[in-house]
């Protein structure tokens, strides 16, 4: 196909779709929040009805205001909610185990979601 004609379907195609239909097509990111209990598990709420079935969801790391790196794991996801189990990094390497720990309660974690 000659590349005029080519661009004039293409440019027809384009003015046949709205804003709309470009927008229920893309995958949409949204992020939300939670909060972690004693046991470094948060579980955050999308609320009803925002997904039809459970999306992607992924833990976005961070850091504390004592420079703690926030990181952890999906552990579960539904379309109404997810459940992240939260880790912090340990401040000295050396007198721990490992170099992260259970997040302590009330540390705020952020997932992203993929619909």
């Amino acid at each position: 196909m000659p590349r005029k004609q080519l661009g004039k379907a293409a440019a027809a195609a384009t003015d046949l779709m709205t804003r709309a239909d470009v927008q229920a097509i893309l995958p949409r990111v949204r992020t939300f929040t939670g909060v972690c209990n004693s046991s470094g598990v948060a579980t955050i709420s999308f609320g009803a009805g925002t997904y039809a079935v459970a999306p992607f969801a992924w833990l976005i790391e961070d850091w504390t205001a004592g420079n703690q790196m926030i990181c952890g794991k999906v552990t579960a996801v539904t379309a109404t909610s997810c459940t992240v189990q939260g880790m912090v990094s340990v401040g000295t390497l050396l007198l721990n185990a490992a170099p992260f720990t259970t997040a302590p309660s009330g540390t705020v974690v952020t997932v992203a979601v993929l619909a």
